[in-house]
C-alpha cells in the first residue's frame, strides 16, 4: 500500500496539476449536484466581476474606478 503522502500527492496533481475533477470523482447524485452548483456559482461570480469592471471603464474611462 502507498503511503498517505504519496496518495495525496497523486490526487492533488491529477488533471495536469489542476487536481481532481469534483464532478467526475463524486458518485453520489446529491453531492454531484452540489459540485455542479458550486462551479456555476463561481462562473457567475467571475462573470459579474468582469461586468462590473467593464462598467467602471465605461463610466470613468479607467480600469481603476477612481475619479479623474
Amino acid at each position: 500500500m502507498k503511503p498517505t503522502e504519496e496518495m495525496l500527492d497523486e490526487i492533488e496533481n491529477a488533471n495536469n496539476g489542476d487536481g481532481p475533477d469534483p464532478v467526475a470523482t463524486v458518485d453520489d447524485p446529491a453531492l454531484a449536484k452540489i459540485a455542479v452548483a458550486q462551479i456555476r456559482l463561481r462562473a457567475a461570480a467571475a462573470s459579474n466581476e468582469r461586468s462590473q469592471d467593464s462598467g467602471v471603464v465605461q463610466v470613468t474611462g479607467t480600469g481603476s474606478g477612481a475619479p479623474r
